[in-house]
């Protein structure tokens, strides 16, 4: 199985279409939601601006993820061939990390060990 940092080298990095987005505060929990101005990534009282559903379900990948920073490509038809099987790693990714981490009780330790794998995963 090809892990996100894999993933993000061989289909975003080579590109020469990226526009670099940073993320804010991270509390947990983000989602993706659609307002009137468009759609945004929200994170607690934070939110980031997207210019399509499809950025910000790329942004929400990588920042559930825990990286800071994130290049996106520009164009969202390419965003739309590879989220598939971006979404699938990520949730295959969590879904093992869940294996481990089910006997844990303490939610802190649980994201802490989360937040860890994945740092070892997209290095």
């Amino acid at each position: 199985m090809k892990t996100l940092g894999e993933f993000y080298r061989e289909y975003i990095v080579g590109r020469d279409d990226l526009a670099t987005r940073e993320f804010l505060e991270y509390n947990g929990e983000c989602e993706v939601v659609k307002d009137l101005f468009g759609w945004k990534l929200l994170s607690g009282k934070h939110s980031i601006e997207c210019r399509s559903r499809e950025e910000a379900r790329f942004l929400k990948i990588f920042f559930d993820a825990g990286m800071h920073e994130v290049s996106v490509p520009a164009d969202d038809n390419y965003l739309k061939q590879i989220l598939p099987e971006l979404e699938h790693l990520k949730k295959r990714t969590d879904e093992i990390i869940g294996l481990y981490v089910d006997g844990v009780l303490n939610s802190k330790i649980k994201e802490r060990v989360r937040r860890e794998v994945y740092q070892e995963l997209i290095n």
